[in-house]
C-alpha cells in the first residue's frame, strides 16, 4: 500500500506539471495553439494515470468495507475547495463501499468540536477533518486517539492525527511570492490578508517571510485578519477602507482564494488595479473568473486539487483500518497560473532516482 501511494502521488505531480504551462480553456485564445510539450506532457500523464490505476486494482487487497463508517467533518463549505474535498471523500468512500457521514459546521469552531464528538459517540470507524482550527480539536483527537479510531486530517498538521493529506503549501507559497517578486522588480510594499487557524495558510505565509528575508527591497507593512464567514463582502470592505487610508501598496497577499476576490473587488473600485497586483492559493471558479477579467489585478494563483485530497484522505483512511505504515504527511501537486507565461523563469523540479540523476550530470563520467 506505501508503494501504491508513492505511485499515485508521482503521477499527481506528473499531471500537474502537465498543467501548469496551460491555461483555462476559456482563456485561450486558439485551442491548436498549445505547444506540444505540452500536449505530449498532458498525454504521457494520462497513460501514467491509467497504468498506476490498473496496478493498484491488482495490488489492492479484496477488502469488504460495507460494514464500517467513515464520517468527515467540513469546517465550512463555502468555498469550492472544501465542496471539491467533500466531493472526493464521497466518491472514494462508495468505490470502497463505507457508509458516510458528514458534517458542516458553517464556519463555526465550536461546532466543528461538537461534530467531531458527535462521530466519536457514534463509533464511526474512522474520522476526516476537513481542515479548521487544530488547536481547537486536540482534545477531542485524543479522544480518537484512546478509542482507537484513526484520524486523518486534511491541509492540518497535528501530532495528534494518525496522518495528515495536504496540497504542497511549501512549494505553492514559495513559487507564488516569487512569481510576484519578479513581476514587481523586487520591490514594493505588502499587505497580507489572512484567516487564521488554518496550518495550510500558515505555511504560506511563512514562505512569503522567507521570500521577503532575502529580498531587502520587499517590505510586509500590515496584515487584514477575517474569518471565513462571508468572506469576500468583508474582505472587499475591509482592502478598500485601508487602500484609502494607505494608498502605498503594491502587492496584496492572499493566503486563500476568497479573500483574493474581495480584494480584486476593492482594487478595482479604487481605479488601482495597475499599480497593484494581488497573489494567492486556491484555484475556486469565482476566482478564475476574476483572474480572467482584463482590468483584474489578480494576477498571479496556485491551484489544488480538491477532490484528490478528499479521496487521497479516504485511501488513508483504508490503509490505517487494514494496518497499513501511514505517512506523517502525504503532499498533492499544485498548478501555478499567471497572467504572463511562468516559462521565462519557473522551473519545476525533476524527480529521478540517483543513478538517473548521475547520467544527466555527469553523462560519461
Amino acid at each position: 500500500m506505501k508503494k501504491i501511494l508513492a505511485l499515485i502521488l508521482a503521477v499527481m505531480m506528473l499531471a500537474s506539471l502537465a498543467a501548469c504551462g496551460a491555461k483555462p480553456a476559456e482563456a485561450a485564445p486558439k485551442a491548436e495553439e498549445a505547444a506540444p510539450v505540452e500536449e505530449v506532457a498532458a498525454e504521457a500523464a494520462e497513460t501514467a494515470v491509467e497504468e498506476v490505476v490498473e496496478e493498484v486494482a491488482e495490488a489492492a487487497p479484496a477488502a469488504d468495507f460495507s460494514d464500517k463508517t467513515i464520517a468527515l467533518s467540513s469546517q465550512h463549505l463555502g468555498n469550492q475547495f472544501n465542496q471539491g474535498i467533500l466531493a472526493g471523500v464521497t466518491a472514494q468512500a462508495e468505490k470502497y463501499g463505507f457508509k458516510l457521514v458528514t458534517a458542516n459546521a458553517q464556519s463555526d469552531t465550536a461546532q466543528q468540536v461538537a461534530d467531531l464528538e458527535n462521530f466519536v459517540q457514534m463509533g464511526v470507524d474512522a474520522i476526516i477533518i476537513g481542515g479548521g482550527e487544530g488547536a481547537a480539536f486536540e482534545n477531542v483527537m485524543k479522544e480518537m486517539d484512546e478509542k482507537g479510531i484513526p484520524c486523518i486530517t486534511i491541509d492540518m498538521a497535528s501530532a495528534l492525527a494518525d496522518s495528515n493529506i495536504t496540497s504542497d503549501n511549501f512549494n505553492g507559497g514559495e513559487q507564488m511570492c516569487l512569481a510576484v517578486k519578479n513581476m514587481l522588480g523586487g520591490k514594493g510594499n505588502i499587505l497580507i490578508c489572512d484567516t487564521p487557524g488554518w496550518t495550510s495558510l500558515e505555511i504560506r505565509c511563512k514562505m512569503l517571510e522567507a521570500v521577503v528575508a532575502f529580498s531587502p527591497e520587499l517590505k510586509i507593512v500590515d496584515s487584514i485578519v477575517l474569518s471565513t464567514e462571508d468572506a469576500v463582502n468583508n474582505y472587499q470592505r475591509e482592502v478598500k477602507a485601508y487602500l484609502q487610508g494607505n494608498p502605498d501598496i503594491q502587492w496584496i497577499f492572499c493566503d486563500w482564494g476568497l479573500a483574493a476576490v474581495g480584494a480584486s473587488q476593492a482594487v478595482r473600485e479604487l481605479g488601482m488595479q495597475d499599480d497593484i497586483i494581488i497573489s494567492c492559493v486556491d484555484a475556486d471558479q469565482v476566482v478564475l473568473e476574476e483572474m480572467l477579467l482584463d482590468d483584474s489585478p489578480l494576477k498571479v494563483v496556485v491551484g489544488q486539487y480538491p477532490d484528490k485530497l478528499g479521496s487521497g484522505a479516504v485511501d488513508l483512511c483504508v490503509t490505517a483500518l487494514t494496518g497499513g505504515s501511514l505517512p506523517t504527511e502525504a503532499y498533492a501537486p499544485i498548478i501555478l497560473m499567471t497572467k504572463e507565461s511562468p516559462n521565462s523563469w519557473f522551473s519545476a523540479p525533476a524527480i529521478m532516482t540517483t543513478e538517473e540523476a548521475w547520467d544527466i550530470l555527469y553523462p560519461g563520467a
